[in-house]
């Protein structure tokens, strides 16, 4: 195929959205760059009820199609991929239009098995994009996990955000020829180091506030070291991110009485999100799975260390050198990471160097070479 006839189409719920704008800002940077290539449109996947309360600001165009899809909240996940296709297909005309020679399917589960399903009626290819919870919640369940080995196998490539991911999806019964590892990689204009006086020491957590990113893990370390800590100018604490358990949150620090060392800031804009990054003393992520977070190659890239808890690819990019592991659901391990992350003499280049292996050209570049345009 020649690079004159490919036309891109991505289709996925991991894009911002006007009600959230700095949502999966991973895939923006990375569809942008795409985007400076090959033709590119995007459909992103809205569940109903969502779409339902924000539908006025669903406005479609040439480029860019709002796609609701019914869903079960509690019970049938496993008919979800068929409600999206059945969504998808009443777009057919716009897709048609659109004429893409591959799909992006980022989301293993349920995006990408919607898609597969109507392949073949598009004669495109699909590239899957698989993260870390779509992968790691979803092969849990037998039923999912058998659509995912079925219908995976049927994609051009399946790319993974880390070898832990890659290696589950193997268990899982995909192809290892089909697979690809390829890291997300980081914006050093956006992202890179605070000079010495800018720097306030300060800890950010920076994510979802869902119970499984380990946000009450976080609290409770947290209170534990700075009742144990001399010093009375003890860093604070910043939530950064949005999610169903933020007033949760906001009423265990009052009743701690941490009110003014623990901040909960929202969903910041990408730039105030590496503002507050490159000022801080350490990133601590203690999240119950993952694939590899942007945020920890971000931290990294912005001369700060992590604390993350040893799940799924965080090993692959944190070392004793750039930060510390703990196990899930340990607060007193946390606790102790925080204590010895403090006292540790980081080596700002030294993280940054490390972070340098992670760029968006190298990511795209592997993306392209599995296009298999010469083929």
């Amino acid at each position: 195929m020649k690079k004159e006839s490919v036309s891109l189409l991505a289709i996925t719920n991991l894009f911002p959205v006007p009600w959230a704008p700095h949502r999966a800002s991973f895939n923006q940077q990375q569809f942008a760059l795409l985007a400076e290539q090959f033709p590119f449109r995007i459909m992103v996947l809205v569940p109903w009820l969502e779409w339902l309360k924000h539908r006025k600001d669903c406005s479609n165009n040439t480029e860019r199609c709002y796609v609701p899809y019914f869903y079960l909240p509690r019970f049938g996940r496993r008919l979800t991929p068929y409600f999206q296709a059945i969504s998808l297909w009443f777009k057919r005309k716009w897709i048609k239009q659109s004429n893409p020679s591959h799909i992006i399917a980022s989301w293993a589960y349920p995006d990408a098995v919607a898609c597969l399903m109507l392949a073949e009626k598009f004669n495109a290819k699909v590239l899957v994009k698989a993260h870390g919870t779509d992968v790691n919640e979803n092969t849990e369940f037998p039923a999912r996990r058998k659509q995912m080995a079925h219908w995976l196998n049927q994609a051009q490539t399946v790319f993974c955000a880390s070898k832990a991911l890659a290696a589950k999806l193997v268990a899982t019964g995909i192809d290892p020829a089909k697979i690809c590892v390829n890291y997300n990689g980081v914006n050093p204009n956006i992202f890179y180091p605070a000079t010495t006086d800018q720097q306030t020491g300060d800890m950010v957590f920076i994510g979802n506030l869902l119970t499984t990113k380990g946000v009450y893990e976080l609290l409770d370390a947290y209170q534990q070291s700075q009742a144990n800590s001399l010093n009375e100018h003890f860093p604070a604490l910043h939530y950064i991110g949005q999610g169903p358990e933020k007033q949760k949150i906001a009423e265990r620090i009052q009743a701690l009485g941490l009110e003014k060392q623990v901040f909960l800031h929202g969903a910041l804009p990408l730039q105030e999100v590496a503002a507050r990054l490159r000022t801080a003393k350490l990133l601590i992520l203690p999240s119950y799975r993952e694939g590899v977070p942007n945020v920890v190659l971000e931290a990294l890239a912005s001369g700060v260390p992590a604390i993350a808890t040893d799940v799924g690819g965080i090993p692959e990019v944190v070392s004793k050198e750039t930060g510390i592991l703990v196990p899930v659901k340990d607060g007193t391990a946390l606790s102790a990471a925080i204590d010895k992350a403090l006292r540790h003499p980081w080596s700002k280049t030294a993280l940054q160097e490390h972070a340098k292996q992670f760029s968006w050209p190298k990511n795209i570049g592997t993306f392209i070479s599995r296009m298999n345009l010469d083929a």
